[in-house]
């Protein structure tokens, strides 16, 4: 709705829409990106994997500088977590899952940045056959399955990660279970859009009202706050054991913050939150009826 009506003020100002967001958006993130040290981080990635126009199926068509400018921020605010949660683990060989992997390029990029201390074996995680198909044309393993059931299919994995995915999940509170029961899974490192409030996604029946054929990679269920995640994650068996909010804008300056903070929650998230998750099933095992 806000989107809407953000683009209706600025058509009757005689001012076009998609070139605005992106003068505004640009400034926006470039600042973002100082403040947050991770600059230097966006131009390492591009060296790692140039071309990223089919990471997602459904942007290919809108795909433009301030698109790739703008994901490559994503991606080293998703980057900077991947290195920290290996922190955690000894030098030597680390078996990474990406639940949702579109395209490959996460484990392309932890296999770099890693250095010679980690041997990174992956598994990229994928409903959409489209997205296998890119994932394994860059010479990755792929596994074409349903999030949920990844636990079912008795693999080891040291670490999980899972950028954008759970929002679109139609129970996260059953994927999250499955694999706190599973021994093997050490930690998760995720990432969702951050909203303040909570509240169902579904936008494109919020927005468009269409009836038109739509994929799980393009809507989102569930939107929820920091804290309503963390308890999700308590019942369900993870407990956050670091957490930090990338905004899309810089925080230091008052006036002009809050004014981009708003902009960015009418074309499109404020930020993302992101956290690395370890194992505690002690609030998890006193619900009694799991169905799984």
């Amino acid at each position: 709705m806000y989107r809407m009506l953000a683009k209706k003020v600025l058509k009757g100002l005689g001012i076009n829409p998609k070139s605005f967001n992106e003068k505004v958006g640009g400034w926006s993130i470039r600042r973002a990106l100082s403040q947050n040290g991770l600059y230097d981080l966006v131009k390492g990635l591009r060296v790692i994997v140039p071309d990223i126009s089919d990471q997602e199926s459904s942007a290919i068509e809108t795909f433009n500088d301030f698109w790739e400018f703008k994901r490559r921020a994503l991606q080293s605010f998703q980057c900077s977590l991947m290195l920290k949660g290996l922190k955690y683990f000894s030098p030597g060989r680390i078996a990474v899952a990406d639940i949702g992997d579109s395209a490959g390029t996460h484990m392309l990029y932890l296999r770099k940045l890693a250095g010679d201390d980690y041997d990174i074996d992956s598994l990229s995680v994928n409903l959409d056959p489209r997205a296998i198909k890119k994932i394994e044309s860059r010479g990755l393993k792929a596994a074409h399955c349903r999030a949920e059931d990844l636990s079912l299919r008795g693999e080891e994995f040291d670490m999980i990660v899972s950028f954008q995915m759970v929002e679109h999940l139609h129970n996260p509170a059953i994927f999250f279970r499955r694999l706190a029961k599973e021994s093997v899974y050490n930690r998760l490192v995720i990432t969702v859009p951050y909203v303040k409030s909570s509240r169902m996604g579904l936008h494109y029946i919020r927005q468009e009202n269409s009836s038109e054929a739509v994929f799980a990679e393009d809507v989102h269920i569930f939107e929820l706050s920091p804290e309503d995640w963390s308890l999700l994650l308590l019942h369900s068996g993870w407990r956050v054991k670091y957490q930090k909010i990338y905004c899309q804008y810089p925080r230091n300056w008052p006036v002009i913050s809050r004014i981009l903070r708003l902009y960015w929650r009418m074309v499109d998230y404020e930020g993302f939150w992101g956290v690395i998750l370890e194992k505690d099933t002690s609030f998890s095992e006193c619900y009694q009826d799991w169905k799984d």
